[in-house]
């Protein structure tokens, strides 16, 4: 895992959340707030994780991302609630998060 988009250190959008992202920073960036999210919440959970961009938006409600809990790898996708940006673990890797709501 690694972080595959630029993400500004200044040019930010911070979630109602909390969620802090990063823009890439260029003219045509259509990847959004979504290279680098701190402070991002894992849905279901109480943890808060840094996740990373790994693809452009494949669908309007999702951008594949990735992020690392106790050495683990972990893929998912960025998408938002009502609360705001949110990473949502692929069903192969929830089990690393049960119990932790």
């Amino acid at each position: 895992m690694g972080q595959k988009f630029y993400a500004h250190p200044t040019d930010t959008f911070t979630s109602p959340n909390g969620a802090i992202g990063h823009r890439s920073g260029s003219p045509f960036d259509c990847l959004g707030p979504y290279a680098k999210v701190r402070n991002c919440p894992i849905h279901g959970t109480a943890v808060r994780l840094t996740c990373y961009a790994t693809g452009y938006a494949d669908t309007y409600f999702s951008v594949p991302a990735c992020t690392r809990y106790k050495g683990k790898h972990i893929r998912g996708y960025f998408t938002h609630d009502e609360e705001g940006t949110v990473f949502q673990a692929m069903d192969s890797h929830k089990h690393l998060f049960e119990g932790l709501t």
